[in-house]
């Protein structure tokens, strides 16, 4: 890859979309399970369920991005 061509990004979003997939079918069991054990906190549950889902997306996000570009040492630029 030249230093012109912009790095693939294929697999941060492969990464989201297995995040999205995993939120919706947590909240679709909760939705199941929660209308016969919990007795109308479907909506705390799924609530929780999807904040929970964003958090750990944002936090797997933001450590491959950081593992994407990695800045090995500061460059320092001459002010001549």
């Amino acid at each position: 890859m030249s230093s012109t061509e912009a790095p693939d990004s294929t697999a941060f979003w492969v990464g989201t979309f297995v995040y999205v997939a995993l939120g919706v079918l947590a909240c679709g069991i909760s939705a199941c399970l929660g209308s016969t054990r919990l007795k109308g906190q479907v909506g705390l549950t799924t609530t929780l369920i999807t904040i929970s889902t964003i958090c750990m997306w944002m936090m797997w996000g933001m450590t491959w991005l950081m593992q994407w570009h990695p800045i090995i040492r500061p460059e320092k630029e001459d002010d001549n």
